[in-house]
């Protein structure tokens, strides 16, 4: 009996995090020549250098609807898990770019049941802060394929659920 057929090696992808925690591999991971090579300009390689340093990625071929948005998305469940993918994922194709962390650099934090974190470093920003809005926003941008006005949407942070601390002041 002949030995089993040997797959070919796998080329080694480095993942990134993104901004809901979860791993992502980089946009040109899938892609036949490395950048900097010949036929890459200079000029597109300090773009992701940029990009990579201010924590923040955007998708090609995405809708303009939400371009020059930078928005951190920390959507969690009752019990503290992350459940913000599918949000980053509609925010990307409506053409927003995503941030790791809250930070200057933001225009909208997208906030249910997050972590202390995160508010705690919202408040430490010096005005203006970045709105935070409910994950409805996110939706109603996605039907209405439009900006739609945040004011309906904003999010009182201090009656804020924050992931698995009022669970444990109920159990008290």
């Amino acid at each position: 009996m002949p030995p089993p057929p040997v797959p070919p090696p796998r080329q080694r992808v480095h993942n990134t995090r993104l901004a809901t925690g979860a791993l992502s591999t980089p946009p040109n991971a899938g892609s036949s020549r490395p950048s900097g090579t010949a036929g890459g300009s200079g000029e597109e390689k300090g773009k992701g250098k940029d990009r990579a340093k201010e924590g923040e990625s955007e998708s090609p071929g995405a809708l303009a609807v939400l371009r020059g948005c930078t928005i951190f998305v920390d959507v969690r469940t009752e019990e503290g898990d992350d459940a913000g993918a599918l949000f980053v994922d509609m925010l990307r194709g409506l053409g927003a770019k995503m941030a790791t962390r809250v930070g200057s650099r933001c225009t909208h934090v997208v906030y249910k049941n997050g972590l202390m974190s995160t508010l705690t470093r919202w408040r430490l920003l010096k005005e203006p802060r970045p709105l935070v809005v409910g994950i409805a926003w996110v939706v109603e941008c996605a039907e209405q394929r439009t900006r739609v006005d945040e004011t309906k949407f904003l999010v009182n942070l201090d009656l804020a659920n924050v992931a698995g601390v009022n669970k444990v002041r109920a159990l008290l």
